[in-house]
């Protein structure tokens, strides 16, 4: 492997990484947001963003949203995860490779 190959795979080690640690806040937002929303009384005014405004929500229209968001963000950051997983080993074994010559 190149030394240009390297570095790429260790720049995209990184980019999935912090890429992982936003989702992985975003994911923690959402669960504190959802553990919030489920002391919040049946017919009490709730609000949720959409683009620049807020909008007038049910309870469960906020909460099927959060879910789903939940769920699309543990996607991505199992993804994420797999695609490091498969760097750090291409990067183990290229290190194997420099340490054996």
């Amino acid at each position: 492997m190149k030394e240009s190959e390297y570095e790429e795979l260790r720049q995209k080690l990184q980019i999935d990484t912090s890429q992982k640690q936003a989702l992985q806040l975003q994911y923690n937002e959402a669960n504190r947001t959802l553990e919030e929303l489920e002391k919040a009384k049946e017919g009490e005014s709730l609000f949720e963003m959409a683009g620049q405004i807020l909008v007038k929500r049910s309870k469960e229209e906020v909460l099927k949203s959060l879910k789903d968001k939940k769920e699309i963000l543990e996607y991505r950051i199992k993804t994420l995860d797999k695609s490091i997983d498969a760097v750090t080993k291409q990067l183990q074994e290229n290190q194997d490779k420099i340490e054996k010559d």
